[in-house]
């Protein structure tokens, strides 16, 4: 798996060899795991609450985009980030790209009831996004309808007046030169050749090639209709091209098409990535897959010793092992527990949002309010009223500097209620288990760790008494109308729901 590492230290306490300390302890333990670091990001002397003054942080959020990396090693989590509100949202994000965070000090990240409060803010935080593109998406669909122009896009042609679509007469004449050439019989480069000879640029002032040319020839402005989401609108637009010029591009554009590249495969998602470990020699377990004489691809859960012949646990089917996580933590997974774990998120998050600094500011603000009320008193017995009352403003802005604060520290420590929290698992209870993400978010959220040995699967969920171990051996799987125990099975495990025939010895079903 490719890593990158994060490193941070700050201006008060740490210094350069805090750096290269770091750097070590995550070098060694990538080593250990069988990581491969491709890259390194540090910011030297900034605190962890101010993660958009990171830009070395930044960078590495937006480089995750790329889907070079998987993962982000950092010496511990307070390197990350310093709240749980920062942390949600940016992991948030590394999810998006596929990549997670992981602790070179701490082989479990948190304790059981942050890690559930974390994923309450993340939910949260998603939520209110997807709540914002909702209404930006009304309002692009709205502009859509209209025919008036989304965003900054340049169409050669057209020029933007108050945001409508209007002929442009000095480039309206080389889209029509491009029509007009290309159905009369001439070659895609020709028309490049042609156009690039007479100096004539895209809308970006760039030359022409053949995507440009294909763009140009595909877009249905050109006939008046708008294309937005797939729908269409007609009328809002003025025309260059007529429909049979149009047509016969199309048509032409069609026979000259090459076959269509090969799609690539979907990348498999292996859901316990970074969450299972090994119960015999406490490694890794990574995805690995494999092809069949008949073609057929299987996926399986290995531990990283096992292909140096260092460990005795077997490959296990993908399939089979997470169904049996999905389907232990749906089980457990009742209202009576929700209502529970709810209740541990919200003690929690009031017990972290009740901080030093609020408990500091609060205090300060009693003072000025009392400080505030001598002084008004002061003024009713008409004591020196010009000095008093500019002692009153003084206190005002004091006091409304300090409630600027008090927010700022309820962002960074924000205090759950019951009913968001128990909102939020509930919905879990209504998901689909066929749907990957949700089978995902299921594994985020509830499951710690889980440790796979060769008789029994270990898992450890975040809530209290949460360590469930279910036996393998007693596990039994059907076989043409017969029961047969897993532990007679050449592969450890099996999937429930099939298993080819040469994985079972012919005497055992005897």
């Amino acid at each position: 798996m490719n890593v990158v590492i994060y490193a941070r230290f700050s201006s008060h306490t740490q210094n350069e060899q805090s750096i290269e300390g770091q750097l070590k302890v995550c070098y060694d333990y990538a080593k250990q795991n069988g990581y491969t670091v491709i890259s390194e990001y540090i910011d030297r002397a900034i605190s962890g609450k101010e993660a958009e003054r990171r830009l070395e942080f930044q960078r590495m959020i937006a480089d995750s985009a790329k889907r070079q990396f998987e993962g982000v090693l950092v010496y511990q989590l307070d390197r990350f980030a310093r709240n749980r509100y920062d942390s949600a949202i940016y992991k948030a994000k590394l999810k998006k790209y596929g990549v997670r965070v992981l602790s070179a000090k701490e082989n479990i990240s948190d304790d059981a009831s942050g890690i559930l409060m974390e994923a309450v803010l993340e939910g949260m935080a998603e939520y209110y996004s997807v709540e914002l593109s909702q209404k930006i998406k009304r309002g692009l669909n709205i502009n859509a309808e209209k025919g008036l122009a989304i965003g900054g896009m340049k169409i050669l042609g057209y020029k933007i007046e108050d945001k409508h679509y209007v002929i442009d007469e000095n480039t309206a004449p080389v889209v029509k030169k491009i029509f007009d050439m290309y159905i009369s019989g001439n070659t895609m480069a020709e028309v490049i050749r042609y156009l690039n000879q007479v100096g004539a640029k895209t809308a970006l002032g760039n030359e022409f090639n053949k995507n440009s040319i294909r763009r140009i020839l595909t877009n249905k402005k050109y006939i008046g209709i708008y294309t937005y989401k797939g729908i269409e609108t007609s009328g809002n637009i003025p025309r260059i091209i007529d429909d049979e010029t149009f047509k016969q591009a199309g048509i032409r554009l069609q026979k000259n098409k090459k076959a269509p590249a090969r799609a690539k495969a979907k990348e498999e998602m292996y859901l316990l990535s970074a969450k299972i470990l090994c119960g015999h020699c406490n490694a890794n377990i990574t995805g690995i897959s494999g092809t069949s004489r008949n073609k057929t691809i299987h996926q399986y859960y290995q531990c990283s010793n096992n292909k140096k012949k260092k460990c005795i646990l077997k490959p296990v089917k993908k399939s089979y092992i997470e169904d049996l996580v999905i389907n232990t933590v749906m089980k457990i997974l009742t209202p009576e527990k929700i209502d529970e774990i709810s209740k541990n998120v919200c003690t929690l998050s009031e017990k972290e949002s009740n901080t030093d600094t609020l408990k500091r500011l609060k205090k300060k603000i009693k003072e000025n309010e009392t400080a505030t009320n001598n002084l008004i008193k002061a003024l009713e017995s008409g004591k020196a009223v010009d000095i008093i009352s500019a002692q009153i403003e003084k206190r005002r802005l004091e006091k409304q500097n300090l409630e600027i604060q008090i927010a700022r520290e309820k962002i960074l420590k924000p205090k759950l209620e019951i009913n968001q929290v128990k909102f939020f698992f509930q919905k879990f209870l209504d998901g689909d288990l066929s749907d990957i993400k949700f089978r995902q978010s299921l594994v985020d959220t509830f499951i710690n760790k889980a440790y796979l040995f060769q008789d029994k699967l270990c898992i450890i969920c975040n809530a209290k008494d949460s360590k469930i171990e279910i036996p393998l051996h007693k596990l039994k799987c059907s076989y043409k109308g017969r029961m047969v125990e897993q532990h007679y099975l050449k592969m450890n495990p099996p999937p429930l729901y099939c298993f080819p025939l040469y994985q079972i010895k012919a005497h055992h079903l005897l």
